[in-house]
């Protein structure tokens, strides 16, 4: 209960941070309405399908200390998935992560307030993949992948990071594309280019449900990317993650991107991933990394390089 509160004033003197916003969100309604882990029913299926073990013993070759104890408390949080996430609890963070929520206080400044809020953490860490070593040598200069644009927030975090690349935003979204176009607007960025399509393992015209309903266009990467200097593909579409990967196989094969591949939105991602890509192109390592903080069993990024 100290940390509870001690944690709590951090947060209070950390003035337009949006990681005080999001707590402050969740103390409001905690109490009133269950924040559950959205996928937490595919998940258990999953659990009750395969041997749980084996996956993980997989999953954990090869990668570093700090991936393995994210796996671990993903895995242990999952007996909360049916009551209530603790917000801020000492218990649910890992010791990782509470070392990077001091990152949010390093002179970070709101870009652009009156049209997104960047995450303070996931801008210091880019995404989570600041531990990649030379990571700003390997992909300055060379094209940048965005899958799942959403509002702009990452387009805005590799336009600074990576200032020599060029940038594909993908966002099937309408609404959502023309904030991305915004954040370019603003950015005076003729690096950016925003493209209203889905990426997916083939060319198809889907309905997505994102807050409302909108039909969307998909392509594959390997269709639809004519260059041959991709250095990173990010990819946080909601469960479309193994997709992208399928759609990108002969540039996975070819150029071997970085990926950071959001990996909590399916079992099958979850476990079965890190798999995937191998099959693709066994050079890559890995490791796992939170993209940004907003619940403790969320926001799991699996990155290979």
């Amino acid at each position: 209960m100290k940390y509870y509160i001690e944690l709590f004033q951090i947060f209070k003197r950390k003035a337009k941070n949006r990681l005080e916003k999001i707590y402050a969100g969740v103390m409001n309604i905690f109490g009133r309405k269950k924040l559950i882990f959205y996928w937490q029913k595919e998940f258990l299926e999953y659990f009750s399908n395969n041997d749980t073990n084996e996956k993980l013993n997989n999953l954990k070759q090869g990668l570093d200390e700090i991936s393995i104890q994210y796996i671990d408390d993903f895995m242990k949080n999952s007996k909360n998935w049916n009551r209530y996430i603790p917000s801020m609890e000492e218990k649910s963070w890992s010791l990782y992560d509470k070392k990077l929520f001091s990152l949010s206080d390093e002179g970070f400044i709101q870009p652009f307030e009156e049209i997104i809020k960047i995450d303070p953490i996931m801008y210091q860490t880019i995404y989570g993949m600041k531990d990649v070593p030379n990571l700003i040598e390997l992909v300055n200069g060379r094209d940048v992948v965005d899958a799942g644009g959403y509002l702009g927030d990452t387009a805005y975090i590799f336009s600074n990071k990576f200032p020599n690349s060029n940038i594909f935003v993908y966002e099937p979204l309408k609404r959502n594309a023309e904030k991305i176009l915004c954040v370019k607007k603003k950015l005076k960025s003729d690096k950016i280019t925003v493209i209203p399509k889905g990426l997916g393992d083939k060319k198809e015209n889907i309905e997505i449900k994102f807050n409302y309903t909108e039909n969307a266009e998909i392509t594959t990467l390997d269709e639809d990317y004519k260059g041959n200097n991709l250095g990173l593909i990010k990819a946080d579409t909601e469960g479309f993650e193994t997709k992208i990967i399928k759609g990108a196989k002969n540039l996975i094969r070819t150029q071997k991107p970085i990926l950071a591949i959001a990996m909590y939105h399916t079992p099958k991602d979850f476990f079965e991933l890190k798999d995937e890509i191998l099959k693709l192109n066994p050079e890559y390592k890995f490791m796992v990394r939170r993209s940004e903080f907003v619940i403790p069993t969320a926001d799991l990024v699996l990155i290979a390089y």
